[in-house]
């Protein structure tokens, strides 16, 4: 026999928890039931009005809600004439589940549902695959919110207490726990023993008993601890949070002698119209950044979204910004602070540039010192916007997708597409791919083949679009056909494959070591958004 034995089988440690005021962290519980040989624990959890907390922790019975509970019923007296009613969670004391444990009919399987309240509370995603909900933070970052099989569940508690702060409501625990031993009362030097204890928060009764099994093992003692405990709810959390005061300062400008002139992005402590820090840059001060910035954002194109003045994360936040200059970005210094977090704010200071000349791009001017509409000029954010424009007015006009519709999977070429953000041959070769996709693999084969005279066995898909050019565009410049094909001998010898001899003639040809990765791809971008536009005339669609 262990010399602890007699400890473990009077739940010593079980017993000081009820009683302090401890919860199971990070992970809670809501609904465990762990077995081996010598030790058997079930975890259950519930909400429970806190008003009922004191008359339900003095009741000597077993828990308030068991597992399974939480349903809705209806009820009915007997009586002339009888009352009717319906209790949403199956029971007339304000108690509700957090988990509930569902059986079904003709042997379908069992399964656990998490409270839809708490749900929809935090906004959890049902990753059903993984077995897990997700939760995002205020920069979209994803983490697990609670884990589950087909018989448990575990919460993390920092969001489960969140949530009993604003619904302003006690969690209660629940705990039953058995434990065996081999050896007889009388070998643990042990009696017969029922024991109970309760407080203003808390009850358990314990029990410990000869085992007279029905089954063939060698237990001669079992050892019961049945409890539960409530945890009050903290204060009810801020409807409107208090914004951060770590605000950062960016650099707005530079001495005669070149020091950096910084100034915090508080929009409570800028100019505004109303008179207020006179002596301070306005909410409008340009604050300017390397055009790397951006890399982050398009890297993650699930999570992020950079479009034409704009970031954006998945609906947590977004961020105007001018975006339309050729090597740096440009954000408002109050926008910083109003419109990103901490931690987004200390990633955009470590891109953080001085002026030193730089302005806000025309686009940016008209738009938001004028109040024009004005499209934009940078190659890849006016080839975006011509590629849409002509997708849209060719379907409504001819009733077919010239290019067609990208792949699910492949949604994120049209999104990430960009001139490259520094001088960096892998994202031109990325680059490279997500243009030639829109323009060459995404060209209707099938639609352009159609009634065409001169179209022979085998002709690849350039091939079909020039003889279609030949017999039904006519007036398309020939051009167009030659950077295509330009275009596909660049994905197929810098991205595509292996780099060889062929690629050293490619850089020679297109001067990328004199001219830069960027500066070769925005031509490209250029004579792209070219095509569209003399598509738009061969096909006498309307401008836009």
């Amino acid at each position: 026999m262990k010399a602890d034995e007699p400890i473990r089988l009077r739940f010593e440690e079980l017993r000081s928890f009820f009683a302090s005021d401890r919860i199971p962290h990070p992970w809670f519980p809501a609904l465990k039931n762990s077995k081996q040989p010598e030790l058997e624990i079930t975890w259950y959890c519930a909400l429970v009005p806190p008003a009922r907390v004191k008359e339900l922790a003095n009741d000597g019975g077993g828990w308030d809600f068991s597992i399974g509970d939480g349903a809705p019923t209806t009820w009915s007296t007997f009586g002339d004439p009888p009352e009717q009613g319906y209790y949403p969670y199956g029971n007339d004391g304000g108690i509700e589940p957090v988990v509930i444990m569902r059986h079904f009919h003709h042997n379908r399987p069992s399964s656990v549902e998490l409270a839809q309240e708490f749900r929809l509370f935090h906004n959890l995603f049902d990753d059903r695959k993984k077995g897990r909900f997700l939760f995002a933070d205020d920069d979209g970052n994803e983490s697990e919110a609670a884990r589950y099989t087909d018989d448990s569940m575990e919460i993390r508690i920092d969001l489960l207490l969140k949530f009993c702060a604003a619904k302003q409501y006690a969690l209660a625990i629940y705990v039953d726990a058995f434990a065996y031993s081999t050896n007889s009362l009388d070998e643990l030097g042990l009696a017969p023993t029922s024991e109970h204890d309760s407080g203003d928060a808390f009850m358990w009764s314990y029990s410990i008993n000869p085992w007279d099994s029905f089954m063939d093992d060698d237990r001669k003692t079992i050892a019961r601890l049945l409890g539960r405990k409530y945890v009050l709810p903290g204060p009810m959390p801020e409807v409107w949070p208090s914004r951060s005061k770590e605000y950062h300062e960016f650099i707005i400008d530079t001495q005669p002698d070149g020091t950096p002139i910084r100034h915090t992005c508080d929009p409570d402590q800028l100019a505004n119209f109303f008179g207020a820090n006179p002596d301070a840059p306005i909410y409008l001060t340009p604050v300017f950044f390397r055009s790397e910035v951006l890399a982050k954002y398009y890297a993650d194109p699930e999570k992020y979204e950079v479009e034409d003045g704009s970031v954006r994360c998945s609906g947590m936040w977004s961020m105007r910004m001018d975006n339309d200059n050729d090597d740096y970005v440009v954000a408002w210094l109050g926008d910083l602070g109003r419109d990103l977090s901490d931690k987004e704010r200390a990633y955009w200071l470590s891109y953080n540039i001085p002026p030193d000349g730089r302005k806000i791009s025309d686009t940016c001017y008209a738009r938001a010192i004028r109040g024009w509409f004005a499209d934009p000029k940078k190659a890849d954010h006016a080839f975006k916007q011509a590629y849409r424009l002509f997708r849209e007015d060719f379907r409504k006009a001819d009733g077919w997708d010239l290019f067609l519709e990208l792949h699910d999977a492949d949604q994120y070429c049209f999104k990430i597409l960009h001139a490259p953000l520094a001088e960096n041959g892998a994202e031109f070769d990325d680059q490279l791919i997500n243009l030639t996709k829109l323009l060459v693999d995404s060209l209707n084969e099938a639609e352009i083949a159609k009634g065409l005279a001169t179209l022979e066995k085998g002709d690849p898909g350039i091939t079909k679009f020039e003889k279609f050019c030949g017999e039904k565009l006519p007036n398309l410049p020939a051009e167009h056909i030659a950077f295509l094909r330009e275009l596909q001998r660049l994905r197929s010898t810098s991205a595509a494959h292996r780099k060889g001899s062929r690629y050293d003639k490619l850089v020679a040809d297109l001067g990328l070591e004199d001219r830069g990765y960027r500066e070769v791809f925005n031509e490209m971008l250029v004579k792209a958004t070219r095509f569209l536009l003399d598509l738009r005339a061969a096909f006498h669609l309307p401008e836009r």
